[in-house]
């Protein structure tokens, strides 16, 4: 059931500016900057400095830095709905209210404020070919205020009887709301190889081979607000690894394009934990138990064929193997029914799908036009 609809008015405006210089042949320099203002949340300056160097025909060093602004949105700042949820098994009416309503205030809320990041970044070029290169960057993000929904907090009747308000919500049900809950900081490194070569009467071949280590981890955060399942779940809700592997071979006017794509483990805390969390944000340590969602290969193909110079029909694939998320372990939090296979409200495998979804193989027929 939504709530009544409120009216918000935010006005911002901006300047960029920008400029790249070749300080001599080797060495360019780029720096970027853009000044915003918000009736709402006041203004800022964020900017972006960028170096390339290169060293030798073979090599190359590349750096970043620079800072970044997000006002809170309208929705975050206004949303308020009602809703039937399950929480472990059971059906719970969940009510999201805006930081600036009784309710959310009832329970710690306070006025949103913007995101503000600094980000570093730094990287090789390797060119040992002409048909051949290697990137390797690493990168390190630090986000301060960050914007999240809170922790559910369950509804009591000493809660109605000292806000009639939440009666909407009522006994048992649980209240939350958006806030600057925590800090977080994210590293990483991307490592990038490419091969072009020919196949079969000089048809052009170009191979890709991308890995990815993404880890994020929560700073500083506020425990009457922020649980420990949430605190886990910045770290391990999206895969710490992730491969792609791609070929794109051209043969007069068909092109053939084959991915193979891998998912490391995941899990999340919030929804498929193996046992009961603490109650209460305050006195949790530690998140409880949770199931571990396995890596995953996913395969993607599609052909294409060019006619009549401006038509391209493609046929493809996503997901060609059929591959599906593990299914949720039965536990105590989540029980699983006999006669369904699946959670109470008919979950089978994890609602999100995890990094690939859960509808399995796609096919598709495409055709582009292009004059």
């Amino acid at each position: 059931m939504a709530g009544p609809a409120r009216s918000f008015s935010q006005k911002s405006w901006g300047v960029y500016v920008g400029a790249e210089t070749d300080v001599t042949k080797a060495l360019s320099l780029g720096v970027t900057g853009r000044y915003e203002h918000y009736d709402s949340f006041g203004s800022a300056w964020v900017g972006k400095f960028n170096a390339l160097w290169k060293v030798t025909d073979f090599l190359s060093l590349r750096g970043t830095v620079g800072n970044g602004f997000h006002a809170p949105s309208p929705g975050q700042n206004n949303t308020q709905i009602v809703t039937t949820n399950f929480l472990g098994g059971t059906q719970v009416q969940t009510g999201t209210y805006p930081t600036n309503s009784s309710i959310a205030q009832f329970y710690g809320a306070t006025s949103l404020r913007p995101e503000k990041s600094t980000n570093f970044g730094a990287g090789v070029v390797l060119k040992p070919t002409s048909r051949t290169s290697l990137t390797v960057d690493g990168y390190s993000i630090r986000v301060k205020n960050r914007i999240g929904i809170s922790q559910n907090f369950t509804v009591t009747a000493a809660n109605v009887a000292a806000l009639p308000a939440l009666a909407a919500v009522g006994v048992g049900g649980v209240v939350n709301y958006f806030t600057n809950g925590f800090n977080t900081k994210t590293e990483g490194v991307d490592i990038v190889g490419s091969w072009r070569t020919t196949l079969y009467e000089d048809n052009p071949l170009s191979l890709t081979l991308a890995y990815n280590y993404n880890k994020s981890t929560v700073t500083k955060f506020n425990p009457l607000v922020i649980n420990a399942q949430q605190r886990y779940n910045i770290s391990n809700i999206a895969p710490k690894h992730r491969i792609v592997g791609s070929a794109n071979w051209q043969i007069e006017n068909f092109t053939f394009n084959v991915r193979e794509n891998y998912y490391g483990k995941w899990s999340n805390a919030l929804e498929y934990n193996l046992v009961a969390p603490t109650p209460s944000a305050a006195t949790a340590t530690s998140a409880p138990p949770s199931q571990i969602f396995g890596a995953k290969w996913v395969t993607d193909l599609d052909v294409s064929y060019t006619f009549m110079d401006h038509y391209t029909l493609t046929v493809g694939s996503n997901n060609l193997f059929n591959t599906y998320p593990d299914r949720i372990a039965p536990s105590v939090v989540n029980p699983r029914y006999l006669i369904t296979n699946s959670l109470a409200d008919g979950q089978v495998y994890p609602r999100s799908g995890g990094p690939f979804g859960i509808n399995g193989n796609f096919w598709y027929v495409r055709l582009r036009v292009k004059y």
